[in-house]
């Protein structure tokens, strides 16, 4: 995977999968400054984030948390830069890639994130889970990104359409496999030039009717960095129906998305009328 113009998000990058990395940040915060070139107010944001979020691990809010507690911290940061970056693309129009000659008149981001797995090779994820992912690759948070930026005549798309148009005038970097099920296609693999990652939702071991506490992991769709049914489509819903609004960026992942961190609706309290987050 190529690396990004910004060195903020290359460090948490590097922090997400570098045990050695992260505990000389947490230990002495200014040197990444001068060895991974961020700035002072990116060093003073990324501290507090990883310093003081709300976390879950089991030693609650301890001085020493183990390295995932810190990492969800930044994931959390990288998934907003990711968000609020596509925008700011949109906004410069100037694509990426052409879904048309015309340019088109709306946009549309996709971000990938792939795990670090060896280059050139296929990897089968087809009912692993999150701790296999942790144990051995890292974490599912561990994570590699490519983004896409489009225009589109089209104002509602499906995800598939913008990925179609999107690997065709890519040069070969991004393709994909899908798997039909009930008629409907959803995604079973993502290449990034020569390195296939694969999880095969069509695999019994992913039948919620069969296996109700089923965790395995899939390539896992999220619109505008929200995972909740109105964003993300309702229990089973396509990739080639889910239609896309103008402006729209869409995430995809490969994870097994858990109760613990963000998925559940949220009770209401007194003074709040949000039911769900």
């Amino acid at each position: 995977m190529s690396q990004s113009n910004s060195n903020l998000l290359n460090y948490i990058s590097l922090l997400m999968h570098d045990d050695d990395a992260l505990h000389q940040f947490l230990i002495d915060p200014i040197q990444a400054e001068k060895n991974h070139g961020i700035t002072k107010a990116e060093r003073a944001v990324l501290r507090r984030t990883v310093a003081h979020l709300s976390n879950k691990s089991k030693n609650g809010y301890t001085v020493a948390r183990h390295a995932g507690s810190y990492r969800r911290s930044l994931r959390l940061l990288q998934n907003v830069l990711h968000n609020v970056g596509s925008k700011m693309h949109q906004d410069a129009s100037h694509p990426e890639v052409s879904l048309s000659p015309t340019q088109g008149r709306y946009s549309f981001s996709m971000i990938i994130y792939f795990p670090h797995v060896t280059t050139g090779q296929y990897t089968d994820f087809t009912c692993k889970n999150n701790a296999y992912l942790e144990a051995n690759y890292g974490s599912p948070y561990s994570l590699q990104s490519q983004t896409f930026t489009v225009r589109s005549d089209s104002k509602n798309p499906t995800i598939q359409e913008v990925m179609d148009l999107i690997v065709k005038n890519s040069n070969n970097s991004i393709d994909y496999v899908p798997v039909k099920m009930n008629g409907e296609e959803y995604v079973k693999s993502i290449s990034h030039t020569t390195t296939e990652v694969s999880a095969d939702i069509s695999n019994v071991c992913y039948n919620l009717d069969e296996n109700p506490n089923a965790d395995s992991v899939f390539w896992f769709y999220s619109v505008n960095g929200k995972a909740n049914p109105i964003t993300s489509g309702v229990v089973g819903e396509a990739f080639s129906t889910f239609k896309l609004r103008p402006n729209d960026t869409v995430f995809w992942q490969l994870i097994a998305p858990d109760k613990t961190y963000g998925f559940q609706p949220c009770a209401a309290t007194k003074g709040n009328a949000n039911t769900n987050s």
